[in-house]
């Protein structure tokens, strides 16, 4: 009886290992198979390198690759190219089903583990590649200044004849401003003032204006010719000298302050140096005409008896144009 037991003992013992080496066979044929499966689920290859040594190409893709598999959740087939331009590696990444891909210019291996996620986020999820920026994972590329073109601003100054078209009066004056200055346009803000030296008898005008505009140059040589206009705020006073009240005279006295548009044009000089002379004529259009009150008729008596007589004078309205020709200096 001992000896039987011993054998079944035996026995048992036998079929608990064979048994355990079934389950373990089992746990490592199915590990297999789903390793196999989610190969097969899974495909990423460098397919493309020009210009990028061999290792570094495979190294590079393999990040990428790692990265499309965690975006994909294991599944997709998937493409890596390299491609160099000077300094910049072009990276594209490709997306089978649905078609699908992103490139991204990276300056130089380094940089792409910082591209690669974003890349992967990028192409899973149909995204922009900008859209994925983060505070964290901006490339050189990205956080570089852009470029601009050149300007300048230069402060001017200048002298001026001012004739009065439909008026008949003439005034000097000068000018003040700031102007921002490229070679094919300039951004001018200027501030005038002109008086006459009209004497007794003479029409007389003066003017004070504040505008802002824009000037186009027709060429970039060193001499070009020039168009502009703008707009500024006017103050105008005219008159046409003569208040004594004599027969057939009628006195005139008229002041506006508003808005007026102006166009200019002229040659500007020197344009290669830092200093530059223009040459200019420009008009003002102000938006409503000068305005002379009525002067109503009267009379006195004098201590003697004798009675004068004053004739009055209806309102009048003229429209004034102030054309300005000037030369100016910009430094």
């Amino acid at each position: 009886m001992t000896r039987w037991s011993g054998v079944l003992r035996g026995w048992r013992g036998e079929q608990r290992g064979l048994l355990a080496l079934g389950v373990a066979a089992f746990l490592v044929t199915a590990a297999s198979s789903a390793h196999a499966h989610a190969d097969e689920a899974f495909r990423c290859e460098l397919r493309e390198s020009r210009g990028v040594p061999s290792p570094d190409a495979a190294t590079a893709a393999d990040l990428v690759c790692e990265e499309l598999r965690r975006a994909s959740g294991g599944r997709g087939a998937y493409g890596v190219a390299l491609g160099t331009l000077g300094k910049i590696v072009v990276v594209t990444a490709t997306r089978e089903e649905p078609a699908g891909s992103v490139s991204v210019q990276v300056d130089g291996l380094e940089e792409v583990p910082t591209a690669a996620p974003r890349i992967a986020d990028a192409l899973v999820r149909g995204l922009g590649f900008a859209t994925t920026q983060r505070v964290d994972n901006l490339l050189e590329g990205e956080t570089r200044p852009a470029r601009a073109k050149k300007g300048s601003v230069k402060f001017s100054v200048g002298v001026a004849d001012v004739e009065s078209a439909g008026h008949g009066a003439r005034a000097a004056g000068f000018s003040l401003g700031l102007m921002y200055s490229t070679p094919r346009f300039a951004l001018p803000v200027d501030l005038r003032f002109a008086w006459d030296d009209a004497q007794s008898g003479e029409k007389g005008l003066d003017l004070v204006s504040l505008s802002v505009g824009g000037r186009a140059y027709l060429s970039n040589r060193d001499v070009s010719p020039f168009v502009g206009g703008g707009i500024g705020i006017l103050r105008l006073e005219a008159d046409d000298g003569d208040f004594s009240g004599s027969e057939g005279t009628r006195p005139f006295y008229g002041e506006r302050s508003g808005a007026a548009p102006y166009v200019e044009a002229g040659v500007e000089m020197l344009r290669l140096h830092r200093a530059r002379v223009a040459l200019l004529v420009r008009a003002d259009f102000p938006t409503g005409a000068l305005r002379s009150e009525a002067i109503p008729a009267w009379s006195y008596r004098d201590d003697r008896g004798y009675v004068y007589e004053e004739p009055g004078y209806p309102a009048q309205s003229s429209y004034v144009v102030p054309v300005t020709i000037g030369v100016s200096v910009a430094f």
